[in-house]
């Protein structure tokens, strides 16, 4: 009478096994494109597959954290290389909605005395190509350079530019020239600085983060430092003994101490770490230097041999004023702490006697403030302003000060007020001494500031008065600056200066310093960013 119920449900399951099956491959595989590629269907291992390039990137050695985005900090559009299947390059495969991982240039695709270029570029975020200089200089060391003398070379700097592919620069060739000889002072000799100890006092974060600053200028010289860690009660045994195993591994003499008062200020923590120093100091101890955690010494043979001018047997108050007269006028005649203030050691111990009572009875709130009326509280010293510390109370563009040929002890405030790479910057110091900022003509249009810049003028260096500073920071056209830093010249403008910033350095192992000076190009005009490289030869 009615059909066999066999079939029927037979079918019932056929169609809810598709159903489940259909079901099963779109939430398993809804991430899947329309359209997949069919020149090629092997399997790539995943660190093969992070990023597939053009064909001097197959099989290169990747890992997940070697890409980046494809734009960078500022804005600037990065190119990215198309991508290729066996079936050949097919960019129109890339959606410019989606965010694709740009491999890294990869130094092994290119020549070997490019690999500081290429690797250095990461870091730097350069266009994918760049217009490239590279120069040889041979130094010629000698103690009768006049170091303030900027000498006339009449051969221009900026020349014989190549275009160089940051990710294929293997058959790049890069045109010969001579090595250029510049007069430098000699490097500094090998010191002992055991009769010098410093002081800071600064939170881990911070502290930890000065390291590689602290043993450009420190490492191996003899000389104490000593760190009152402010939030040394919040960070367990295990992170107070790594970081002071980080120092013993950068060489630095460090002894890593509490606030001798948990109620005390940072500013207090300033003054009160005098009793630290003093109880870390010996008999053959001279000077005592209260620094900021991001006071930088370029060498510290200049700093010594400056104190050595002056009397360490008698109290002794040392520093320099701010470069601002609107903080000397609001804080006072005393040593910026970030120049450094340096006392002799017996005044040294005569405020170590008083450090409490100077603390309780302090006018002023800042550390450097307290130091001082606890000085003219308790002794007769008065301030003795050394030549070469500066406090660098100066903001955003601190081109002038850098390439006015200056010859500074002390630098402050380059990582706050301005960003500058000041560890990089004086990698000059370790190689020729002296020669840090020296500055040479080149051609008609170049002004080389070793360290710091490459500099060409539109109408000239015959126009530019390098006897003045050029006022490039905020206000420095306030006259605040002129009784420190002046006269000033008035800044230039993009178009009539054009300069290449220093923003790489380092030793190659047989001894040769290699410098990047870098311009960035204008995205939105769609230029390279611009390279010159300059090797200086050590033999």
């Amino acid at each position: 009478m009615f059909p066999s119920k066999g079939p029927r449900v037979f079918v019932l399951a056929s169609i809810v096994l598709l159903f489940l099956v259909a079901y099963t491959t779109l939430h398993l595989y809804h991430h899947v494109p329309p359209s997949y590629p069919t020149a090629d269907s092997r399997i790539v291992p995943i660190q093969d597959a992070v990023a597939i390039n053009s064909d001097h990137h197959a099989g290169t050695e990747a890992s997940i954290t070697d890409t980046f985005k494809s734009t960078t900090q500022d804005g600037k559009p990065k190119q990215r290389p198309p991508v290729e299947t066996d079936s050949g390059t097919n960019p129109e495969d890339q959606s410019e909605e989606e965010e694709y991982p740009l491999a890294l240039p990869n130094p092994k695709h290119c020549r070997q005395d490019l690999e500081f270029l290429v690797r250095s570029s990461v870091e730097l975020e350069l266009t994918e190509r760049v217009r490239y200089i590279r120069r040889f200089i041979q130094p010629i060391f000698s103690n009768a350079v006049d170091r303030d003398e900027v000498a006339n070379i009449t051969e221009p700097l900026i020349r014989n530019e190549v275009e160089v592919d940051l990710y294929d620069c293997g058959d790049v060739k890069l045109p010969e020239s001579m090595p250029i000889k510049l007069q430098v002072p000699k490097p500094y000799p090998e010191e002992d600085f055991s009769h010098l100890i410093f002081g800071v006092a600064t939170d881990y974060d911070r502290l930890k983060d000065s390291i590689g600053p602290f043993a450009h200028w420190i490492s191996g010289t003899g000389a104490k430092l000593v760190a009152v860690v402010i939030d040394a009660e919040d960070r367990s045994h295990k992170e107070m003994k790594s970081l002071q195993h980080d120092f013993d591994i950068a060489a630095i003499n460090i002894t890593l101490v509490k606030p001798i008062n948990d109620k005390f200020t940072i500013p207090q923590n300033h003054f009160a770490m005098l009793l630290n120093m003093l109880e870390n100091s010996n008999s053959d101890t001279q000077w005592f230097g209260l620094l900021d955690d991001d006071t930088f010494f370029p060498n510290l043979k200049p700093l010594s041999d400056g104190l050595a001018t002056l009397n360490h047997n008698i109290d002794a108050y040392v520093g320099a004023l701010s470069e601002d007269f609107q903080a000397v006028r609001g804080f006072g005649f005393m040593a910026f702490g970030g120049a450094g203030a340096f006392l002799s050691a017996p005044l040294a111990k005569k405020l170590g006697n008083q450090a409490f009572k100077c603390i309780d009875e302090a006018f002023g709130r800042e550390g450097d403030t307290i130091l001082r009326d606890c000085v003219y509280s308790h002794s007769k010293a008065k301030l003795t302003i050394l030549p070469g510390l500066y406090q660098q109370d100066i903001t955003a563009d601190v081109s002038g000060f850098f390439e006015a040929g200056l010859r500074p002890l002390t630098l402050h405030h380059w990582k706050s007020w301005y960003k500058e790479p000041i560890e990089k910057m004086a990698q000059a110091a370790k190689f020729c001494g002296d020669c840090f900022l020296q500055r040479w003509r080149f051609g008609t249009d170049t002004v080389f500031s070793n360290g710091f810049s490459i500099a060409t003028y539109k109408d000239g260096v015959e126009s530019v008065n390098l006897e003045l500073m050029e006022g490039t920071w905020g206000h420095a056209d306030s006259k605040d600056f002129d009784f420190s830093l002046g006269p000033l010249r008035a800044p230039y403008s993009a178009d009539q200066k054009k300069s290449y910033k220093l923003k790489a350095a380092e030793f190659s192992d047989n001894g040769d310093l290699k410098q990047l000076y870098v311009r960035m190009g204008d995205s939105s005009a769609g230029e390279y960013d611009q390279v010159v490289e300059l090797v200086w030869q050590k033999h």
